[in-house]
């Protein structure tokens, strides 16, 4: 009986540590844009909306706008249409509206713990 425990035991132990293992970082290039035009994947409607031009200073100005009005900076790629929200709002907040490529661990709910962000070439 208690090696049926003490096997139990050391199962769990092992299924359990499997899930702390460390996540790899990834690197993806995107925009950073506020979220609220990330749902919809431009920034066409509300700079329509706005009789802003369609250009990439407008993209700036719509994405620090939304941010100030209460959305948040999010990396959106467009190649796979995939929000991923961002753990760090600080360091995006010089990419507003610009394409980056970003580097850092990707949680299961498309969290992005952000470990570097640059400027896309």
């Amino acid at each position: 009986m208690k090696s049926i425990a003490m096997g139990l035991v050391v199962s769990l132990v092992m299924l359990g540590g499997s899930s702390f293992a460390a996540q790899k970082q990834q690197t993806i290039t995107g925009e950073v844009m506020d979220s609220s035009c990330a749902k919809m994947g431009s920034h066409e409607m509300m700079e329509k909306q706005h009789n802003m031009p369609s250009n990439a200073a407008s993209d700036k100005a719509c994405t620090v706008a939304c941010v100030k009005a209460g959305a948040k900076l999010v990396l959106y790629d467009a190649s796979t249409k995939t929000v991923y929200e961002l753990d760090d709002q600080k360091k995006a907040e010089q990419f507003a509206g610009e394409k980056v490529k970003l580097t850092g661990t990707i949680e299961k709910d498309n969290t992005i713990h952000v470990a570097k962000i640059a400027k896309a070439s």
